[in-house]
């Protein structure tokens, strides 16, 4: 491809003009730069062909111009005159040596030059001087001689489009002159285009057509990664194939691990990980032992324990007496026996006739058998859930809506009180609990229970509760002690009505409670840690056993949480939390029989 030099102006073709008056003598010699090969728009990297063409402008008083020396700058600064020598632009251009000079002037060139981009300047010196006749122009030329040079950096001038380069001779230094005596200052000036640099995008590949020196955009592939800038270790940055980075291009997620004892959160977004924390003490589990007499409940350490919970056993003793009589009758008989014997052997004896009297006596004797009477003992276990109740009471300063504060207090659990997840208006947990919020904040009367689950917590700073059927025995801190018990933690739920004002009409109410037994004698008068008590209330709008307020009364049951974090919309009043006045205590269950 032959890329022609842009010329600086309309007399730049002239290669120089001696001093000249009217009709006085002239030495005018003419010079081309073209590019005749590498790309159109070139790129660092490329290697361009420079043609040099020389001929001659008209020489009065003279026909023949010599020229002994031939000067080419590889880059000028476009900020400064451009001419022979200009101003260098840096390291931009490499002359690639002498060997790749070839010429059509019947003689060889030669500069020393080595590969490289210093001196700016290369001086091109003919094996003999070379003589040109005067008026000879430049298209076709008297001559030419190329060479090659390399493109090793975009242009730092105010032209950063294309590479200015000048080419001549200098008359100062006797480079050309004419038989006239006079001498050539000839110079021309052209510039390598450069295809522009084109915008960097990290999922677009934008390149330079070097044909048409536009910027060609084409998107990376899919998944072709890039920068990860969201902050979040759960996603994966990545091109989405149309030129986005894609913040959410991979997203990390958790499977979940089928361990019921366990929560499964989505991924971490400060680690990456999934991660599965296990569910609080108590939280109840699939019971898998086939026992009646255990309630199974995850151990606060991802375990479901199937005797989280013990069973009560009852002992029943029969005593039995049995006496059988048995007579025997005994009976006395008297025999009479007459015999006559008659002699066989004395014929001449008369019979005779003997009687006999036998009396046969059987004694009689009657028998009595007394079977002794025993005493059997039998014991009969009855199972039952283990459970516990609650009874006590209290004031609490913390409500909301706020009020000035809010008492507490009843028995829920007795006379019966099983464990049940949710059992909508159960009569297998029986009780009342009462919640007043002063001064006339509402009142809520409880009788109707859905669900009461038990749990045993561990105190901040203490190891785990141990397993088995007593809730943190001979820790009179974490609780429940005194009295022994099975759980420290209670919650229970249900529906009751709720008076929001004193002679207003009761409203339909689903609540929950949260109760938190730790030791005696409680209040702010006991070790820390002190009672808990919280008491939330949701408003119920139509039936209580709508298909909505079913949903509702469940997600708030002990059975979906004994935790007290919940996956149900806020409640209308939440009540509570650490209870400085008053006492709450938690015991064993105490339903010895079967539920209703």
């Amino acid at each position: 491809m032959r890329l022609v030099a842009r010329l600086l102006s309309a007399t730049a073709i002239l290669a120089g003009l001696a001093p000249a008056v009217a009709g006085a003598a002239t030495c005018n010699g003419l010079i081309t730069i073209d590019y005749v090969g590498g790309p159109a728009f070139a790129l660092p990297g490329d290697t361009v062909r420079v043609r040099l063409t020389l001929g001659t402008g008209s020489i009065q008083d003279g026909t023949l111009l010599t020229l002994d020396r031939l000067r080419f700058d590889l880059d000028c600064n476009s900020d400064s005159t451009l001419g022979i020598p200009c101003v260098d632009d840096g390291a931009t251009v490499e002359y690639e040596g002498d060997t790749t000079i070839t010429t059509t002037c019947r003689i060889t060139w030669s500069s020393g030059h080595a590969v490289g981009t210093s001196p700016n300047e290369i001086v091109f010196t003919p094996s003999s001087p070379l003589e040109i006749p005067a008026d000879t122009p430049v298209d076709p030329g008297f001559c030419n001689l190329e060479f090659d040079i390399k493109v090793l950096g975009m242009s730092t001038d105010g032209t950063p489009d294309q590479i200015e380069e000048t080419t001549g001779y200098l008359a100062t230094a006797d480079d050309a002159s004419c038989d006239n005596g006079l001498t050539s200052s000839g110079q021309q000036a052209a510039s390598i285009p450069l295809c522009p640099t084109c915008p960097i995008a990290e999922c677009v590949d934008s390149t330079c057509n070097q044909d048409t020196g536009a910027c060609t955009s084409t998107p990376k592939p899919d998944s072709t990664p890039c920068a990860d800038t969201d902050g979040n270790a759960c996603t994966t940055a990545g091109c989405d194939g149309h030129g986005v980075c894609n913040q959410n291009h991979q997203v990390e997620t958790c499977t979940p691990d089928t361990n019921e004892c366990t929560d499964d959160p989505p991924c971490n977004p400060h680690t990456g990980m999934c991660d599965h924390p296990p569910k609080p003490s108590s939280t109840p589990c699939t019971d898998t032992d086939g026992s009646s007499c255990t309630t199974a409940g995850c151990d606060g350490q991802g375990v479901c324990n199937q005797a989280h919970l013990m069973c009560s056993t009852t002992t029943t003793t029969v005593t039995t007496s049995t006496t059988v009589t048995t007579t025997t009758s005994s009976t006395s008989t008297t025999e009479t026996t007459s015999t006559t014997v008659t002699p066989t052997t004395m014929p001449e004896m008369p019979p005779t006739t003997t009687t006999t009297s036998t009396t046969v006596t059987t004694v009689t004797t009657t028998t009595t058998v007394t079977t002794v009477t025993s005493t059997t003992t039998s014991t009969t276990t009855t199972t039952a859930p283990g459970g516990c109740r609650v009874t006590g009471g209290g004031r609490i300063d913390t409500t909301s809506l706020p009020v000035d504060y809010a008492t507490h207090g009843g028995q829920v659990g007795a006379p019966v009180g099983f464990v049940t997840a949710f059992s909508p208006a159960t009569p297998c947990i029986q009780g009342s609990w009462e919640h007043v919020r002063h001064d006339k904040g509402g009142t809520l009367h409880a009788k109707s229970f859905d669900s009461l689950v038990c749990g045993c917590l561990p105190c901040a700073g203490r190891p785990d509760p141990p397993a088995g059927s007593l809730c943190n025995p001979g820790d009179r801190i974490c609780g429940p002690e005194p009295p022994h018990a099975p759980a420290n933690k209670i919650c229970f739920t249900g529906v009751a009505p709720f008076t929001p004002t004193n002679g207003k009409k009761d409203l339909n109410a689903a609540f929950r409670v949260d109760v938190e037994d730790h030791g005696e004698p409680g209040g702010d008068s006991g070790p820390a840690p002190p009672d808990r008590y919280r008491m939330r209330i949701w408003i119920l709008s139509g039936d209580p056993d709508g298909a909505d307020n079913l949903a509702l009364r469940q997600a708030i049951s002990c059975g979906a949480s004994l935790s007290e974090q919940l996956a149900a919309a806020a409640p209308d009043i939440d009540d509570g939390g650490d209870t400085p006045h008053g006492n709450l205590q938690i015991h064993p269950e105490i339903n010895h029989q079967t539920c209703p």
